[in-house]
């Protein structure tokens, strides 16, 4: 029986979860530049969970974000779209899953050492490699598409150089620096809420 509600508590929790992934990358997958508020939850749910239900969640995120790039409502995923689909797919997909299986790994590695405060240092450095995997994995992946992207740049009379400059210094790293100072931001409280919640389900 105890385990039976173990079960029924974890997908509760990967379900509330999973369902604030869906809305937030939603509501920040407008425009040309986006925040992506749903490493939170997807922290959070790799500290909960582990790396299967961080990677369930980096992938829901993946996937909602690549659609709202196919539907038009991200510029830029649908920028990167029209120039290599495929290759950005696979950009959208393996930076959202790595981003909740990195955080877990890192988590469960650093929480597992008897030493003071190691839980809240495990939480902060689980947080902040949310947003570094997965703009790192995205800048990595543009670079290898970047002659595809630039010739479509080209054709809209954006040279390259200049394209190049407004993908890192802007675009990537506008975001990196807002979603790295979020979740550092979160990070203590997100080390309390798990607290919690792992309490009540050893309770």
């Amino acid at each position: 029986m105890r385990t039976q509600n173990n079960k029924i508590l974890r997908m509760t929790e990967l379900g509330i979860l999973l369902a604030l992934v869906v809305v937030l990358q939603s509501i920040s997958s407008l425009g040309v530049v986006t925040i992506c508020l749903c490493l939170i939850p997807i922290t959070m749910g790799a500290m909960l969970l582990d790396w299967k239900g961080g990677a369930i969640l980096g992938f829901a995120f993946g996937i909602i974000a690549l659609f709202w790039g196919i539907v038009g409502k991200d510029v830029f995923t649908l920028y990167l779209f029209s120039a290599n689909p495929i290759m950005t797919i696979l950009i959208c997909i393996v930076k959202g899953t790595l981003a909740g299986i990195v955080p877990a790994l890192l988590y469960k590695w650093l929480s597992k050492y008897e030493y003071k405060n190691s839980k809240l240092i495990a939480s902060i450095v689980a947080s902040l490699s949310a947003p570094i995997v997965n703009t790192g994995i995205f800048a990595i992946g543009c670079m290898i598409i970047k002659n595809d992207v630039t010739s479509v740049a080209g054709q809209l009379g954006v040279s390259a150089d200049n394209f190049v400059t407004l993908l890192f210094v802007v675009l990537i790293g506008f975001n990196f620096f807002i979603e790295f100072g979020v979740n550092a931001v979160f990070s203590p409280a997100l080390h309390k809420l798990t607290t919690l919640l792992n309490k009540r389900l050893l309770k």
